[in-house]
């Protein structure tokens, strides 16, 4: 059932086209800023470290420079390797100083930052710019200010009640006490000094300098854990590591490995690897249900075994397994079959309707995903986040940095893998992925990813890299880039149609792996496509057509003839822009 391409399947936008370069972000000045860099003659790591910087000044409440974050890299020889900046926990932390409130709020919820870096270190490494030039954009945007949309209105309006306990918050992003509004200008000058200082004297200003000293004396003023030290040995613990790979239906598909627990990405595919999907409607309910199962048994071994390796062993070569994915996939066969024979009996025994229900307001996460390319093949994409909308609501002062709250997604169980520890990195669902053509492997269904009047394009193959694709949303992450992943290899859509796609995830959150067949689908699922699920058995929970509750995903395509396409989430501010 391949799509052949050509006008958009769902009405939103074409992809973006380019031959030197590609950029794309949840907003379009972010996006501009990475297209400056390599307009200038610069290189995707010098685009995509611009874009990260700008994202966190015109998307504040979703990602900061004291925020944390994780980054894919792929070379032009074909090697991948993935940077975890995802901040520790202080030395200082023990769960006893913790409650359910202060690790998601106020000034010990936030993990060391890791955002600056994990830019300078993509960029030390890969960059080819001045470090000053890459953040001049950043800059201009914190100095001149950038206009709101009506999307920075409702998440800030949604967050007020987090920034309102905390002054320098509330001074920096609130207007009078109020979010702005859509037209006005957000200026934020203290975060302008902030990039100006590192721009100048370099970002190890950030853990051993001026920044550093400011953030520690904060901290230890209002009864917060991170200190001086903390700052300064921070930098030292990055490492390069492999990503984790598994191939499915030719392609080599490699993601982040723990404590990242994208390995659920891997799993799924490899689970519903087991179905011929060719036949199958996208956004038909036996579709929906195949997937949906396989979902819900990958987030289930992450959540029992991912966590930071360090601390634990994580057993990833078990559980892409044949052994373990055969268990997998006899399970979701189980599953199918049960809920079948419950359709069958669903109409003497219960009505369908009354399992559809409309989906109620859950809180604001804050994560944010960019990606650049290159015409070299360099690629990378970075998921960035500050935790809750906001982050933990800390302000430094007047410097414009807000703090992350990643101790929110810790636990504070004895005994549990993620209960807070000294030293320890958070678990996080973030799954920035890169897929490449296997070496004498044809890609099946052979399709065209959907291009429009450029002519014919196929899936890269021979070991070159034929996209790259992240999202935000929590612990949906995994969920949405799978069904996106799914959209480009199984069904042939082009970039931007994958992640316009209407998409569901399970509802889930943070030490609630899955609560029992509650499933949250777009309302641009057919109405007999909702009824059929219900009548299987699940509770089905209506969001609005175009949510954020299943993310904000971009993504790059690289055909075989160099022309590179581009795709950015409506969901979000999202744009995509070619060179």
């Amino acid at each position: 059932m391949a799509y052949a391409g050509g006008a958009s399947e769902f009405g939103v936008r074409p992809a973006a086209v380019g031959r030197r370069g590609m950029v794309a972000s949840a907003n379009p000045l972010a996006t501009q800023a990475g297209l400056r860099m390599l307009a200038a003659g610069g290189n995707a790591v010098d685009a995509v470290v611009a874009t990260a910087a700008a994202i966190t000044v015109v998307e504040p409440y979703f990602s900061g420079v004291g925020g944390i974050g994780l980054a894919v890299l792929s070379l032009p020889g074909g090697e991948t390797r993935t940077l975890n900046f995802m901040g520790r926990s202080p030395r200082a932390a023990r769960p006893e100083l913790f409650t359910a409130e202060t690790q998601d709020l106020g000034p010990l919820a936030p993990m060391i930052p890791g955002n600056v870096a994990g830019w300078a270190r993509l960029h030390a490494e890969h960059g080819s710019l001045p470090w000053a030039q890459v953040l001049e954009p950043a800059i201009e945007l914190a100095e001149r200010g950038a206009p709101v949309t009506l999307f920075d209105h409702v998440r800030t309006a949604a967050a007020v009640a987090r920034l309102a306990p905390f002054p320098d918050a509330a001074r920096t992003y609130l207007k009078d006490g109020r979010p702005y509004e859509p037209g006005e200008a957000l200026r934020q000058p203290g975060l302008a000094t902030t990039l100006r200082r590192l721009a100048t004297e370099g970002w190890k200003d950030f853990y051993d300098g001026s920044i550093a000293d400011t953030i520690a004396r904060y901290l230890a003023a209002h009864g917060g854990l991170i200190d001086s030290e903390d700052l300064r040995a921070y930098p030292d613990t990055l490492r390069w590591e492999p990503p984790v790979t598994a191939h499915y239906r030719g392609y080599d598909v490699r993601t982040t490995p723990p404590p990242s627990s994208a390995v659920q990405v891997l799993q799924t595919l490899r689970i519903v690897e087991g179905w011929d999907l060719d036949e199958l409607d996208p956004l038909g309910p036996e579709y929906l249900a195949l997937v949906a199962e396989a979902i819900r048994l990958a987030r289930m071994d992450a959540a029992t075994h991912v966590a930071d390796p360090q601390f634990v062993e994580v057993p990833i070569a078990w559980m892409l397994s044949e052994q373990r994915v055969g268990e997998l996939r006899a399970e979701v066969d189980r599953r199918l079959k049960a809920a079948r024979r419950r359709a069958s009996r669903a109409p003497a025994r219960v009505r369908p309707a009354a399992r559809i229900r409309r989906a109620r307001r859950a809180p604001e996460r804050s994560t944010t995903h960019l990606a650049a390319a290159d015409a070299s093949g360099l690629a990378v994409n970075i998921t960035q986040t500050l935790g809750g909308a906001y982050g933990s609501g800390v302000v430094v002062g007047d410097t414009g940095i807000a703090l992350n709250n990643g101790h929110h997604w810790c636990t504070l169980v004895p005994g549990d893998p993620k209960l807070i520890a000294p030293g320890k990195r958070r678990e996080t669902p973030s799954s920035p992925v890169h897929t490449f053509g296997l070496h004498g492997v044809p890609a099946a269904p052979t399709h065209s990813f959907g291009i429009d009047p450029l002519g014919p394009a196929h899936a890269a193959r021979g070991g070159r890299l034929a996209f790259l694709i992240g999202t935000p949303g929590s612990y949906g992450i995994p969920q949405t880039t799978a069904q996106i992943i799914l959209g480009l290899i199984d069904f042939g859509r082009n970039i931007q149609d994958a992640i316009a796609a209407p998409r569901f995830r399970w509802k889930d959150d943070v030490g609630d792996p899955l609560p029992p067949r509650e499933l949250l689908l777009e309302a641009r699922f057919a109405p007999a496509t909702r009824k059929a699920l219900a009548a299987r058995g699940y509770r089905v929970e209506l969001l609005e057509e175009w949510s954020v509750r299943v993310g904000g995903a971009q993504g790059i395509v690289f055909r075989e003839d160099g022309w590179m396409l581009g795709g950015a989430d409506p969901r979000r501010n999202g744009y995509a822009m070619g060179w």
